[in-house]
């Protein structure tokens, strides 16, 4: 018996030795989504964050935990379930990794800088999520492609308005219909690459929230969807579930 539980820890000690690691990883705390957004207009912001982004030997970003855990896992933040200062709580990474690093190994580099840095501990399991497809308008000619597709992307959006620079992933906009939509929307086009999005409607009295207004909660933006060749449809889907057991809100220091 006893050699048994020796060569159970050795056996984990092996593995944790083998996980990929970045080189050199520096995370920040730098505050929540509210002091990273500046505000350009009536009822208009724009956000200094930051999407992940990957070049051949460095990983960065400035975005929620969420985003992170999403990134490493790769799973929507539907499919997480943890403490509510997640989704709020903003990060700056910047990591070195050896070049030629895939992406995949470069999330799991993530995950042990997450354990490493936030000693997070999950658990996995399957669940049913009642959620909508964004789909295209069967024959419509309105959805455009932005060709040759930017680097980079950003977008505009108010009580009454969103407005892609100068294109989106369709993936994103369906990110962004989540809370109007009051369940998940999963991006199922088929469409790759970036499309021009210019949406417009008549917006309702904002109703706060916890004393909080909440761009894109308008429902507004669903109805608007026609007018770049899109729809939602309600479905459900079998999906990884991720417990959040445990994770610091400040990392050890760099």
């Amino acid at each position: 018996m006893k050699k048994g539980i020796a060569l159970t820890l050795l056996t984990a000690g092996l593995a944790a030795a083998q996980t990929p690691a970045f080189e050199v990883v520096s995370v920040k705390h730098v505050g929540d989504q509210q002091s990273n957004a500046v505000q350009t207009g009536p009822g208009s912001f724009r956000s200094n964050m930051r999407p992940f982004k990957y070049t051949p030997g460095t990983v960065s970003c400035r975005t929620t935990m969420m985003s992170i855990l999403t990134e490493a896992y790769q799973v929507k933040d539907f499919q997480i379930q943890g403490p509510d200062w997640i989704k709020q709580e903003v990060y700056e990474l910047n990591a070195n990794m050896p070049e030629g690093t895939s992406k995949e190994t470069a999330r799991l580099m993530l995950q042990k800088m997450l354990a490493d840095r936030f000693a997070l501990g999950l658990k996995r399991d399957q669940k049913e999520f009642p959620v909508m497809l964004l789909k295209e308008i069967p024959g419509t000619t309105k959805l455009e492609e932005v060709v040759p597709a930017p680097a980079q992307y950003g977008y505009s959006a108010g009580m009454d308005h969103l407005e892609a620079n100068p294109g989106m992933p369709l993936s994103a906009l369906a990110s962004n219909l989540s809370r109007a939509a009051g369940r998940p929307v999963l991006d199922e086009t088929g469409r790759k690459g970036m499309f021009k999005i210019k949406l417009q409607w008549n917006a309702e009295p904002p109703r706060p929230e916890g004393g909080v207004i909440h761009v894109g909660a308008d429902t507004g933006i669903l109805s608007a969807l026609g007018q770049v060749g899109l729809k939602l449809e309600p479905a459900k889907r079998m999906m990884d579930w991720l417990v959040i057991e445990k994770v610091e809100k400040e990392p050890t220091e760099n």
